[in-house]
Formats: structure tokens, sequence, C-alpha cells
């Protein structure tokens, strides 16, 4: 991962991960990468996991209770900003615990951002099915995802293929209005950081691998009812 060249930090939410953290592949980029693990509140063994193996390599922000993953995300972007390494870095961003972003399509979206869009603000992640790409994600999540994204379409204006892929990287300019402001929603704040950044330059990166990891706490059919309200929380306030 020579090209990040440690011009990334990323803050990685983890909420009862104990069983589906791989330390060993965060360690094989720690080179590279900076990584800012936010243990939120977890009840299982995650806390002991990142205190013993990541302190190491990795800095650790643990929150006494849970929060949700767009809080953890938020005051991780807020705490790296007082951190030494802040001052060292292009981009910070956020990156599911899971890995089901490989951590190797990092550096696509730093040469991304170097060749083909230099003037972008954030790149976010997208699993678009294309010839070559490995995307493994389940027909209910996808279609799911669908008819969100025509949702955001329709009432936002966001002309985003997908908005929930949890592999984003911003500039550091645009953390401030980014995150400052705690989220109105819990399971969409995607979505909310689009709004957020109305004027910014934001584009998406088609990942080439995303595998959908048993175990996953978004997008499920039981959240449906709760996203949809987030939808129109969200419609009032920014539109």
């Amino acid at each position: 991962m020579a090209d990040a060249s440690k011009r990334v930090c990323l803050v990685v939410p983890c909420y009862n991960e104990a069983d589906r953290l791989n330390i060993g592949e965060y360690r094989r980029f720690s080179g590279g990468i900076h990584f800012l693990f936010v243990n939120d509140g977890s009840s299982d063994a995650t806390g002991e996991l990142l205190e013993k193996e990541a302190t190491g390599f990795a800095s650790v922000l643990s929150l006494e209770k849970n929060s949700g993953k767009a809080e953890a995300v938020r005051m991780g972007m807020m705490h790296l900003k007082t951190m030494p390494v802040f001052e060292e870095i292009e981009f910070a961003g956020f990156w599911d615990a899971d890995l089901a972003t490989p951590l190797e399509e990092l550096d696509g979206m730093l040469k991304f951002t170097d060749g083909i869009c230099p003037a972008a603000d954030a790149v976010f992640g997208s699993r678009i099915y294309r010839l070559g790409s490995v995307i493994q994600r389940s027909r209910t999540r996808h279609l799911i995802s669908r008819i969100f994204c025509f949702l955001f379409r329709t009432l936002y204006g966001i002309e985003t293929y997908d908005s929930q892929c949890g592999a984003k990287i911003f500039r550091k300019n645009v953390l401030e209005k980014a995150f400052a402001e705690p989220f109105i929603s819990r399971w969409i704040f995607d979505v909310e950081i689009i709004l957020r950044l109305k004027g910014s330059i934001l584009v998406e990166y088609p990942v080439s691998r995303w595998a959908d990891i048993k175990g996953s706490k978004v997008m499920k059919l039981n959240n449906i009812i709760v996203i949809s309200r987030d939808v129109f929380r969200l419609w009032k306030k920014y539109v």
C-alpha cells in the first residue's frame, strides 16, 4: 500500500466486533494507513481485543456507552482533529470494521483523486456491478438499497448510486462541515453527510471487491420503518 504513504487516517467504528475484527489484516496495512478504532460501548470483548492487539500500531477511542455507528464515526472524526497525526494526513475517512470493503481499495480511491478527480473533496466507495468486479451482496439488501437511492434522488436530488457503502474518505477542510454537528439519522447518516456537503465536490469510486459479511447490523428488513422515518426527518431539515 505504498501509494497511501500515511496520507490517510481511517476511523473504524466497532460495536461487538470481537468475533469479526481481523486485527491482523489491519496491522498488515498499518505501514501506509493510520487507524483510529472507536469502541462504541461494546458489551463483548471488543474493548479488550483492541487494547491488547491494536494499541501497538493504531489509536483507540473508547466510548462509555453505545451511541450507534453515526455517532461513533462523528466522535472519531472530531477526536482525530485533536491528534498529532492530523497535521500529517491529507484525508480522513471511515471504514466498516468487518472489512466488507477490503483495505486494498483505498489505494484505488487515492489514485482516483490524484489522476482523475484531483479537485474532489470526498470519495465514496460504490458497489456497482460491472465486468471484473466481485460484489457479493444479497439480493434483498441490493433491492432495499436501490429503493432508498430512488427516494434519495426524488426527495433530495442526490445523484448517488450507492450512498451506504462503508468506505469513504474526506479532505480535512470539509470535516468540520460534515461531522461537527450530531446526526439526525442513526442509519442513513451517509446521506446526511451528502446533504451537509452540498456545494462540495463529491465523487463515487466503484470498488472492485465487496462482500456481504455475516452479522452486518445495517439495512436489514426490520430497520426499514426506522430508516423511512429518518428519510423524512432529513427532508424536513435539509430540503
